[in-house]
């Protein structure tokens, strides 16, 4: 069975009766559709939205089948569920984050998450608890942090943003952690995994030349105009387990992340840098060409 959340502009996407939402909600809604394993027809499909611009960017599904979607709101009136952690928004532009049952009709939990500017959700992971894990960007000072994270000061100055990485309990109604993360320049957390002891590994890229990095790690020193960043969390978000950076002289970015048994983290992106460090034998060792 596969599951897919994004956004559309359709007034006619298919959906599905008895769908949390069969109806187009304004300009752009975020939908969620899930296909039958022969992928020749749909168990549901159905939109989610407000009255303005939804999107969704990252989908997780846990074991019961409960669906997990993140992504960015400018509606005021996004749907959100009593006792949820921010059911208000908070301006520009939102984090949401949603849980739908397993059949798609209806909303387990929704929130906000946001400050007064601009914050998006472009990564999210759910444990083995059903917690939830989101990584993105936030160009709010007042973007929510929590006491004893590993930075709660917001590190960008206008026009920049920093990184994020929030975790949610398992009802949505309150933050367990929520951490700046990024340096004095524009930061963009694209990508996150868990392991089985709750840490997190986030992916991404940093314009920020002081962006938070760790002894030891494969490259601590900034190498131009954007670098990849891999860092990892500790289970309480409070401190750094490792933070590295991988780039070469020109634009380099994390995009998604995995993890395997080991805790050995895996990342894909992508790079303009003839000199992005490369290894001997590798399948690949020469930039093709530049986007």
């Amino acid at each position: 069975t596969a599951f897919v959340a994004g956004e559309t502009y359709s007034l006619n996407f298919p959906t599905t009766p008895g769908a949390f939402d069969p109806s187009n909600n304004g300009s752009v809604d975020v939908f969620v559709t899930r296909l039958r394993s022969a992928g020749n027809s749909l168990m549901f499909s159905t939109y989610v939205g407000g009255t303005s611009n939804d999107r969704g960017y990252a989908i997780a599904v846990d074991a019961t089948g409960s669906i997990y979607v993140a992504g960015a709101s400018s509606s005021s009136n996004f749907p959100t569920t009593a006792g949820a952690f921010d059911t208000t928004y908070n301006g520009n532009e939102d984090v949401i984050a949603f849980k739908l049952n397993a059949n798609g009709t209806s909303l387990v939990y929704s929130t906000y998450l946001g400050g007064s500017s601009t914050e998006v959700a472009d990564g999210l992971a759910v444990d083995s608890a059903g917690k939830v894990y989101l990584a993105g960007y936030t160009a709010s000072s007042s973007f929510p942090t929590t006491a004893g994270a590993f930075d709660t000061t917001w590190n960008g100055g206008s026009p920049y943003s920093d990184g994020f990485v929030t975790k949610f309990n398992t009802t949505g109604s309150a933050l367990e952690y929520s951490t700046f993360l990024g340096g004095t320049s524009e930061d963009d957390a694209n990508g996150i995994a868990v392991d089985a002891a709750g840490r997190a590994y986030v992916t991404g890229w940093t314009g920020s030349s002081n962006f938070p990095t760790t002894a030891g790690a494969f490259d601590t020193t900034f190498a131009g105009i954007h670098d990849v960043f891999i860092t990892k969390l500790n289970e309480s978000g409070s401190a750094l387990i490792y933070s590295g950076l991988l780039g070469g002289s020109l634009d380099d970015q994390g995009q998604a992340i995995a993890i395997d048994v080991y805790g050995a983290a895996y990342v894909t992106g992508q790079t303009n840098s003839s000199n992005l460090t490369v290894t001997a034998g590798a399948f690949d060792t020469s930039l093709s060409g530049a986007w």
